[in-house]
């Protein structure tokens, strides 16, 4: 039996260390493009239309709320942990630097195959109105969103690392660095920005890494483009949106024009000048 003062001590801990972690994977990201640089980047936001206020509020209450979720889940890992019914382990050279460094990219692909087809399943009539709308609240997504869950939902999506660790052996520093890219590459996804560079989708060594615009539709249109990470999945299945590098390649279309506009402005006033 653990100690109820070592069980309380440990649920401060982790809520503290899992609150600064979103914090700063968050603030930042949403003070810079949505209130210090809102102008300076207008022409890189991907949805042009402007954002009610009160969204972003209902962001910040479902992602505190999906943090208690998350340190519930914690939680119960460590109980079971503690009873010696996990995988984890504590020490590096039981398994070697090689097997501690493989889990994480083994994490990252068994997320994104758990994403998908949970995601697709959320969109299912009988559970969407209930579960996902949610997070579809937020049809112009900001870096807020990425963890603005219902409950349920939240269960669903941090869990996959609870089935994990129960299924084979994992460190407990191999699971923070898969968190950690996790929650940073969501709020990327939600950012409603695009800094992919051009060409990104169709001619990168990377063409296969969802871009903020991958998910950003998935907001905007609700049916398709559900992945995570990757794009495998959605063109495996079927489900990725057809005008998705069309959509990527609209963001320097616009800077393009805005280019062309501002040479012709120069070059008139040039003019006048002569």
């Amino acid at each position: 039996m653990i100690p109820f003062s070592e069980l309380a001590e440990y649920i401060v801990e982790d809520f503290i260390i899992n609150t600064v972690i979103f914090g700063i994977m968050t603030i930042p990201a949403f003070v810079l493009l949505y209130m210090v640089f809102k102008d300076r980047f207008n022409l890189r936001k991907i949805q042009q239309k402007p954002r009610p206020a009160s969204i972003t509020r209902t962001e910040i209450t479902y992602s505190v709320i999906t943090l208690f979720v998350i340190v519930f889940l914690d939680v119960l890992t460590y109980i079971a942990q503690k009873h010696g019914y996990t995988k984890m382990y504590d020490n590096i050279s039981d398994h070697g630097w090689l097997y501690f460094f493989a889990t994480i990219p083994v994490l990252i692909v068994m997320h994104d195959t758990w994403f998908y087809f949970t995601h697709r399943l959320m969109h299912h009539p009988a559970i969407y109105k209930y579960v996902h709308k949610v997070h579809h609240l937020s049809t112009s997504p900001s870096p807020f969103a990425a963890f603005s869950f219902h409950p349920i939902e939240a269960v669903v999506q941090t869990g996959i690392y609870v089935i994990g660790v129960f299924i084979f052996p994992i460190n407990f520093y191999a699971l923070l660095i898969w968190q950690l890219f996790q929650m940073s590459m969501n709020v990327i996804s939600h950012s409603g920005y695009g800094f992919y560079p051009k060409g990104f989708t169709k001619k990168s060594l990377f063409r296969f890494k969802t871009a903020t615009t991958h998910h950003d539709q998935h907001h905007a249109k609700f049916n398709g483009n559900y992945s995570l990470y990757f794009t495998w999945w959605d063109r495996w299945m079927g489900t990725e949106f057809k005008d998705y590098h069309q959509a990527f390649d609209s963001i320097y279309e616009r800077f393009d024009k805005a280019v062309k506009a501002e040479t012709k402005v120069v070059a008139a006033a040039q003019e006048v000048e002569a």
